[in-house]
């Protein structure tokens, strides 16, 4: 990471601390990317990795929070979303095209 942005990152966690945020544990794109990696999942981009996190924070369990494991759950649910549509979107052009 640049040292630039490191700076930002920190200053962003004090002030967020200063108005009674916890903020030492924050997941990042990567940790999504990595996940993917190492289930030998498809890769996906940044943007889908924070659609991800999005699906992460619905299912989010207070018990638990979020966690690795939900992250996969998350990722586990994105994929089959994004099956789903793709296989949708072809059953729609196959049958425009039949017409």
């Amino acid at each position: 990471m640049q040292p630039k942005a490191t700076k930002v990152i920190e200053a962003t966690r004090e002030l967020l601390r200063t108005f009674g945020y916890f903020t030492d544990n924050l997941w990042h794109i990567d940790d999504i990317h990595f996940i993917c990696e190492q289930k030998d999942l498809p890769k996906i981009d940044d943007e889908e990795a924070m659609e991800i996190f999005a699906i992460a924070n619905q299912q989010f369990d207070g018990e638990t929070g979020i966690s690795w494991p939900q992250l996969e759950k998350a990722i586990n649910t994105y994929l089959q979303r994004k099956a789903l549509l793709r296989s949708m979107c072809e059953g729609t052009q196959k049958s425009s095209s039949a017409k």
